[in-house]
């Protein structure tokens, strides 16, 4: 199938449409945020397997590996708005199912959570996509940068509000509660996202072939391969990913700085309280600066920060250093986000989107498993010394694009 879109001129409500993209991002996140743990909770409670508990993150990456370039195809052969409404609807189904299963085949349960986590996850992989693809039209290419801040601000307090209910609606509801809490959110999210207005699409659909479809996803990887600012900032994400040790910072605290639970759960909060307030002022400030000075500014501190983390031993410091992490990061996420929204023409955004989640994604399952290994058996400041001059040594990246240096704004 072939889609040729004709965008004409019409009136955009952006500031209606700025609250309803955000207020549907935060139930979406809040809602997935309390199925996820309680499906985890549930498996490790049910099973008492660590390693069944763990599959449930596991399989996210793979999704996202695997599918998602194709997936990406799928969006970009569709109108995004409605993309986005099936999957949100899909995700609230399968809360429905689970409850179904709950109620009459409670001896397989397991095996529904399971599969319902790779439904989900598959119908998770649209939203982003979808998302991008019609952000210009919804707002202007000139507020991506600004609306993609708000964005994130709204969906890490979202998730943070998420996981703080989760527990609560576990405990006196119970799980059929929880999972038709998070069916409701995710209905109401879909209502918010029906209410978009986009500028009129004009759609030529063709055949719909496995050849066709071939050439679309090729159509994809040309397009990425030829943006070679765009191919060199994946590359350096493939390159940081091949040491994350996100999962690792529980280990370290615990082991190294002396942290209990709930301090632990103080650093967390600590984080997402900090994403919030950046979200506030990271796109207007990244409108302002060349984007290579910020990419490679926020790597290089970035992984000094992870050095000084297998350094330390005091937990003000280990705070003081996360929340510069934090800031850092999101600035990177922004510009290159943003960039992967303006530079890429509609009809191929969603998948080039998909792409680079895939590229970026594609060593993570396995390195995840060999560093959790390797704390096992060796100190795990060494893991961070590694990790930050690995890091550091991928923020050199942007300055060896040409193409990247001659970006002068997002």
């Amino acid at each position: 199938m072939e889609v040729q879109i004709k965008q004409e001129k019409a009136f955009v409500p952006i500031k209606k449409n700025i609250s309803l993209l955000v207020s549907s991002s935060a139930l979406s996140n809040m809602a997935d945020a309390i199925y996820t743990l309680c499906v985890s909770w549930y498996v490790l409670d049910r099973t008492g397997s660590a390693f069944l508990t763990s599959a449930i993150a596991a399989i996210t990456f793979i999704i996202n590996v695997f599918a998602g370039p194709f997936i990406g195809v799928l969006v970009d052969r569709t109108n995004p708005k409605s993309a986005m409404q099936k999957a949100y609807i899909a995700m609230a189904i399968i809360g429905v199912v689970l409850i179904i299963s709950y109620l009459l085949w409670n001896d397989y349960m397991v095996i529904s959570v399971m599969l319902m986590v790779v439904i989900n996850d598959v119908a998770q992989s649209f939203i982003f996509p979808s998302r991008n693809r019609m952000l210009p039209g919804l707002i202007g290419n000139d507020r991506v940068a600004v609306v993609s801040g708000y964005l994130t601000s709204a969906s890490n307090t979202a998730t943070l509000m998420g996981n703080a209910m989760a527990g609560l609606l576990l405990s006196f509801i119970g799980f059929i509660g929880v999972m038709l809490t998070h069916s409701v959110f995710f209905l109401l999210a879909a209502l918010l996202v029906s209410w978009l207005t986009l500028p009129n699409y004009e759609i030529k659909k063709k055949d719909r072939t496995k050849e066709q479809y071939w050439k679309e996803f090729i159509e994809g990887v040309k397009v990425l391969r030829g943006h070679r600012a765009l191919l060199a900032l994946t590359c350096m994400n493939l390159g940081t990913n091949i040491v994350s040790i996100g999962y690792l910072y529980m280990v370290l605290l615990k082991t190294q700085y002396g942290a209990n639970a709930s301090q632990y759960g103080i650093f967390e909060a600590i984080g997402v309280a900090v994403s919030i307030i950046t979200g506030l002022f990271v796109g207007k400030l990244a409108k302002k600066i060349k984007p290579v000075i910020l990419l490679t500014l926020s790597q290089f501190i970035s992984a000094g920060c992870m050095i000084l983390f297998g350094a330390g031993h005091h937990l003000l410091f280990a705070f003081i250093l996360f929340s510069i992490q934090i800031i850092f990061g999101m600035f990177q996420s922004i510009v290159f986000g943003t960039l992967l929204i303006t530079l890429v023409p509609s009809e191929f955004r969603a998948r080039v989107d998909s792409l680079v989640i895939s590229i970026s994604a594609f060593m993570m399952p396995l390195t995840i498993l060999i560093g959790g290994y390797l704390a096992d058996h060796i100190p795990i400041r060494y893991i961070f010394y590694v990790a930050g001059a690995w890091v550091m040594l991928m923020g050199f990246a942007p300055l060896l694009s040409k193409e990247v240096r001659q970006l002068e704004r997002i």
